[in-house]
């Protein structure tokens, strides 16, 4: 099976476009607010790493930013390229590399930004190292990274509960943390960042067209588990059924996974020395 990244199992191309739309109708608003508050303003070099459609990276040009997109799906840095086109964004920039070898210039961003990357990655310290080595002394690396061991639903849901476990227990067999969230903090000390702020929010939906966002992207990496074996379709569709059935009752809320926000800055040695 082929994945995108260390160990990614979520749908890949043009199969999943959808769903990353609905995740900035659901985040952007929270995202752009942390970026200002870690200090983002125009002129700035922006990197975002795991860009996607790049709705961040655009929105950052949009405001001024000269921005770079980074991803290894080519298919949505194609997409993400021909918006930015048509919105006449001159200075947003899509390209393919990785995190760990990201091909920037050593100490020239100054706002570096990702979500949902670190929980997919083996290796998220090193990851955070590299970006580290991209930013500017004195720059700052902004993450949102979740903690799916907190999406439920109340009445409780059987289906929900069981697909969360599945693919936790999928995550740990990889080496990919999904609770990473919690621990965004930890590595980005580890890799020598200073803490700037922590926060989280938990989206909470009972009707809606994104109250059952978190039913396609479980049944995303289901799906994904049952092309490499470890989850059958009988048990995929059954599942899915279920959630199904507590996504369209009004009386369901269901929680979404806990957003963990981080600001970690690069210390800048210079600005101390006397």
């Amino acid at each position: 099976m082929s994945t995108i990244g260390d160990k990614y199992l979520l749908g890949s191309g043009r199969s999943d476009h959808d769903r990353l739309r609905v995740i900035s109708a659901i985040h952007d608003g929270r995202t752009r607010k942390l970026l200002r508050r870690a200090g983002f303003v125009s002129g700035q070099r922006f990197v975002e790493f795991g860009c996607g459609l790049g709705y961040v990276t655009r929105w950052a040009a949009s405001e001024g930013a000269y921005a770079i997109g980074i991803d290894l799906n080519e298919d949505s840095l194609a997409v993400a390229a021909e918006l930015a086109r048509e919105a006449g964004l001159k200075t947003a920039q899509f390209r393919s590399a990785n995190i760990y070898e990201p091909e920037l210039e050593p100490e020239s961003v100054d706002v570096s930004y990702s979500r949902w990357l670190m929980v997919h990655l083996n290796r998220p310290v090193e990851a955070m190292r590299a970006i580290y080595a991209a930013l500017k002394p004195g720059g700052v690396m902004v993450c949102e990274e979740a903690d799916v061991s907190a999406v439920y639903a109340e009445p409780a849901s059987v289906a929900y509960t069981e697909m969360r476990d599945i693919c936790m227990e999928g995550a740990r067999q990889r080496g990919v943390d999904y609770t990473g969230g919690r621990r965004a903090h930890l590595w980005a000390k580890e890799a020598g960042f200073e803490i700037v702020h922590v926060d989280a929010y938990h989206p909470h939906h009972i009707t809606g067209e994104h109250k059952g966002f978190w039913n396609w992207t479980l049944r995303a990496v289901g799906h994904g588990m049952v092309k490499e074996g470890s989850l059958t379709a009988t048990r995929l569709e059954e599942l899915v059924a279920g959630m199904n059935e507590a996504d369209a009752s009004p009386d369901t809320l269901v929680g979404h996974s806990r957003m963990h926000q981080l600001i970690a800055k690069k210390p800048d040695l210079a600005a101390g020395v006397n």
